[in-house]
Formats: structure tokens, C-alpha cells, sequence
């Protein structure tokens, strides 16, 4: 009985909104990984002969996949950077199967739409989805509160 009532005192309830501290060590890992690399793109000269907007997306795409690890849409992500640019150009076309109206085929387009907007969708199974598209859009907003404000700082 005593074991049942200390379990009751230990359960915690969540919140459904983003938690403060989760945010601030979002933005924190964010900053610590990207301001660096691209001090470093700044700094390289190598660099400044390339246009380096491919090189500031991969680093920008690089600490979000850091900020929010243990996420299945994370690794995805991470995976789809380690790739050839040239391999992820024929993934991306969104193949049309015809659709004759039928509602189950609707939902099922409607499904897979939704897993290619996830990086690694493909791996995560239909009962995730929904969790995972809701962490990515999260961490996406964050990324751009958090550039935002670096945005703001700089100015």
C-alpha cells in the first residue's frame, strides 16, 4: 500500500506546451555548434572562394540535428547530410501512384506525403509520425527564434 502512494507522489505531469528549460538547452547546444563553424567558414579562405551558402546550410542543418538528438527525424537528418548531394536530388521527387478517389488511398497518400516531409520518414513507423512531425516542427521553430535572435545581435 506504502509503495503504491509513494508512486503516486513521484508521477510527474507533463506539460503539452514547450518547456523553457528545454528550449533554452536547445538554443544553447544550437549556438555552441553553429556559431563556431561558421566563424570557421568566415575565417577559411578556401571557403571564401566557394559561395558559401551550401556550406551554411549543411553547418545551420548540422546543429539542428546536434540540438535535438535521440529523435528518429535527427538521425534521418543526419543520415541524409552524410549523403551525396547528387543521391539526395533523385529521393526527392514525389512519386504519383494515381489516386482514384478512394478515401482509404486518400488517407494513405496523405500518410506517406506526410512521412516525406520528415528526414528519415521512411524509417519511422506509422505510429510515430504524428510524434515525430510534432518534435520537428518544435526544434524548427526554436532554430528560428534562435536565428532570430543571433539575426537581431548582429545588426
Amino acid at each position: 500500500m506504502e509503495a503504491q502512494e509513494q508512486n503516486k507522489r513521484r508521477r510527474v505531469v507533463y506539460s503539452m506546451e514547450p518547456n523553457k528549460i528545454a528550449q533554452s538547452i536547445f538554443a544553447r547546444n544550437y549556438l555552441s555548434y553553429l556559431v563556431p563553424a561558421l566563424m570557421k567558414i568566415k575565417e577559411n579562405p578556401s571557403f571564401a572562394k566557394d559561395d558559401n551558402s551550401s556550406y551554411v546550410k549543411y553547418e545551420v542543418d548540422m546543429a539542428m540535428v546536434l540540438s535535438a538528438q535521440g529523435c528518429a527525424w535527427s538521425n534521418g537528418l543526419k543520415l541524409k547530410l552524410q549523403k551525396d548531394h547528387v543521391n539526395d536530388k533523385s529521393s526527392s521527387i514525389v512519386e504519383n501512384e494515381g489516386n482514384e478517389g478512394n478515401d482509404d488511398n486518400e488517407d494513405e497518400e496523405k500518410m506517406k506525403n506526410l512521412i516525406k516531409l520528415i528526414p528519415g520518414g521512411d524509417e519511422i513507423c506509422d505510429e510515430q509520425v504524428v510524434n515525430e512531425v510534432e518534435s520537428y516542427i518544435r526544434c524548427l521553430q526554436m532554430q528560428v527564434n534562435v536565428l532570430q535572435c543571433l539575426l537581431e545581435e548582429m545588426c
